[in-house]
């Protein structure tokens, strides 16, 4: 469990199996394809698939020296497909809006956090009911946006 010895750590959430879900999953592949933590030394990548509930139970449970985490995740929020939203987990305990496809319930994960906690969400068609293999390109197209995101969030950190 080395991510918890980072300052920094991304997790990217969803399942593929739904389409536009799968979009924090397949954007961490492309971040490791891109070798980004040995780029930032202090950051850890990690796909937690639909399961995060149980990493932020975890670090919230285990000593650690993360100090930013930041959620990738596609959920909707009412906004244009495609379009990114990033919250501070402080914003996020008093939003009512988002809907994911995961079970968990995002200010309750997050509201005793030791960390900063940034939600970085992308809007998507999310349907649990509707198996769809294929991410709309819209959401496809959101990558670059949240790839420029976290440089800038890790350019804060350095």
């Amino acid at each position: 469990m080395e991510y918890l010895d980072k300052e920094n750590l991304i997790l990217g959430c969803g399942n593929p199996l739904f389409g536009d879900d799968g979009f924090g999953t397949e954007f961490v592949k492309k971040l490791k394809d891109e070798k980004i933590e040995e780029k930032y030394n202090n950051l850890a990548v990690i796909d937690c698939g639909s399961g995060i509930s149980p990493f932020l139970n975890l670090i919230n449970s285990s000593k650690h020296k993360i100090k930013n985490l930041y959620i990738i995740d596609c959920g909707d929020f009412k906004g244009k497909l495609g379009d990114v939203l990033v919250l501070d987990g402080k914003e996020v305990q008093s939003e009512g809006f988002i809907k994911s496809s995961h079970s968990m319930n995002i200010p309750h994960e997050i509201c005793n956090f030791s960390s900063n906690v940034k939600l970085i969400l992308v809007q998507g068609n999310v349907d649990t009911n509707n198996m769809e293999l294929r991410m709309n390109t819209e959401v496809k197209n959101a990558f670059g946006k949240v790839q420029s995101v976290i440089n800038s969030f890790m350019e804060e950190s350095q």
